[in-house]
């Protein structure tokens, strides 16, 4: 029997017809993945690929185990979910507590994915969907739209911002502020605030997870900004999250494999969520 390993490697391979490309959406090495492969093929006594000028071709017997493997996955009672860090800590346990109280012998799994982890996640079966807001456009998955939010500013309590109904992104450049590293969705919308209003801030630390940015901001260390969706309620005590004056949407959005099906219990979580976003907004 194979293993889950064996058998995402054997997923990769047929997804991408390339040892290397399908040792880059594994995050290993090539040869890791070639030698996997040979010895997969040695202790299951078949030829899973035909090597080709084209590449890495499936052979009807690698079809009829993943086939098998998928089939087998579909009939279990079994939802994995993958998640942006910031929505890991809101709306996704929400979502989920009130997923098992409607089917409470329904295993649920929950992994948390940074945007470079989504597709290959859900393109080698880890998941069976991601929720995100980060802007993806990627024609190997499926993007659908949940709900939208907005950008809050986050402030400590006792804070001089701290009782204002709305803060404007000028207002927080008198104050230390939270960043996020270079590459990271959140600090490309803070880049392009700073750049319509001509505000600079002064980033006195940068973060590369949103539960960092808040525990920071609840020590006093500075402000920052971050969504709606992951802000909202009591996720830190402590920390007081203010709607900016500048409109900034932010979607919340859905993630999936194209040819996978949706399922049942797919779509009740989906619906959970949308209901949650809509009271959110």
């Amino acid at each position: 029997m194979l293993s889950l390993r064996q058998i995402e490697m054997l997923r990769a391979v047929m997804l991408t017809g390339s040892i290397t490309r399908a040792a880059t959406m594994l995050n290993v090495s090539p040869p890791s993945v070639s030698r996997m492969l040979k010895h997969t093929e040695s202790a299951a006594g078949v030829r899973f690929f035909e090597r080709g000028p084209s590449g890495f071709v499936p052979t009807p017997e690698a079809r009829a185990l993943l086939d098998h493997v998928q089939r087998t996955e579909a009939t279990d009672e079994r939802l994995a979910i993958g998640t942006s860090p910031g929505l890991g800590l809101s709306v996704a346990p929400e979502a989920l507590r009130r997923l098992h109280q409607a089917a409470p012998n329904l295993r649920l799994f929950v992994d948390t994915l940074h945007l470079d982890e989504i597709v290959p996640g859900l393109l080698l079966g880890r998941v069976d969907l991601a929720l995100t807001i980060f802007d993806m456009q990627d024609p190997r998955v499926t993007v659908s739209r949940l709900g939208q939010g907005r950008m809050m500013a986050l402030v400590p309590e006792g804070h001089p911002l701290a009782d204002r109904a709305v803060v404007a992104f000028a207002d927080l450049a008198a104050y230390p502020f939270i960043g996020f590293e270079e590459r990271a969705f959140q600090q490309q919308l803070i880049e392009r605030l700073a750049t319509e209003t001509g505000v600079r801030l002064s980033i006195d630390v940068r973060v590369r997870l949103v539960v960092t940015a808040c525990f920071l901001v609840r020590q006093g260390f500075g402000v920052t900004l971050m969504d709606s969706f992951t802000i909202t309620g009591d996720v830190v005590p402590g920390v007081v999250a203010i709607p900016l004056v500048e409109d900034i949407p932010i979607s919340l959005n859905v993630v999936h494999a194209p040819e996978a099906p949706v399922s049942f219990n797919a779509e009740r979580f989906l619906n959970i969520v949308s209901d949650l976003a809509a009271s959110k907004s």
